[in-house]
């Protein structure tokens, strides 16, 4: 099996990315979580729903009270059916998120729960965000996660345990940070 691992880009290549007029890199840390059950190692090939939030910030103290509500909110949004996972970023000073859902009704569904509409209402009532958006997109084409097996170059359409063509066990980076 691959031991999956994170290299960033060499001095070349960062060279490469500073050659892109605009190019931003923001040292703060990504967030992300999976959903609960067996929906949580899912890969974006079984999306069938992507939400897209953004929001600024411009006070100290009602940005505390957001990333509270986040934390409550992301908690309950776990347990939903359908979840797959969420992964949140900056992008200089615009916050970002990506929700990652089995269905568009299974996504309306939280929205509709208590516990996303108690986090709207505070939202609303103490205007903890400079800015705020947010969307619903269906995929225009869902199309197939590939492996491509270390040991005898297969190229496998996953998820898939292990590759046909040899047995190697895969190392699916969905069903692994899942088990954790």
């Amino acid at each position: 099996m691959a031991t999956l691992q994170v290299f960033p880009p060499s001095a070349d290549n960062e060279a490469l990315f500073a050659e892109i007029p605009g190019l931003r890199q923001t040292p703060v840390p990504v967030v992300a979580f999976d959903g609960a059950g067996p929906d949580g190692s899912l890969g974006p090939e079984a999306a069938g729903a992507v939400l897209v939030l953004h929001m600024t910030m411009v006070d100290e103290e009602r940005t505390q009270a957001f990333w509270r509500q986040v934390a409550l909110t992301c908690k309950a949004a776990s347990q939903a059916k359908g979840f797959i996972r969420l992964i949140a970023f900056f992008d200089g000073l615009a916050n970002w998120a990506l929700g990652f859902w089995r269905t568009v009704e299974d996504a309306q569904a939280f929205a509709r729960s208590s516990a996303h509409s108690a986090a709207i209402a505070e939202m609303h009532e103490k205007n903890f965000e400079y800015m705020h958006f947010a969307g619903l997109y269906r995929p225009v084409e869902r199309r197939p996660r590939h492996a491509y097996c270390e040991r005898c170059g297969a190229e496998v359409v996953m998820p898939q345990e292990a590759c046909p063509s040899c047995g190697n066990q895969f190392a699916d980076v969905f069903r692994l940070q899942a088990a954790h």
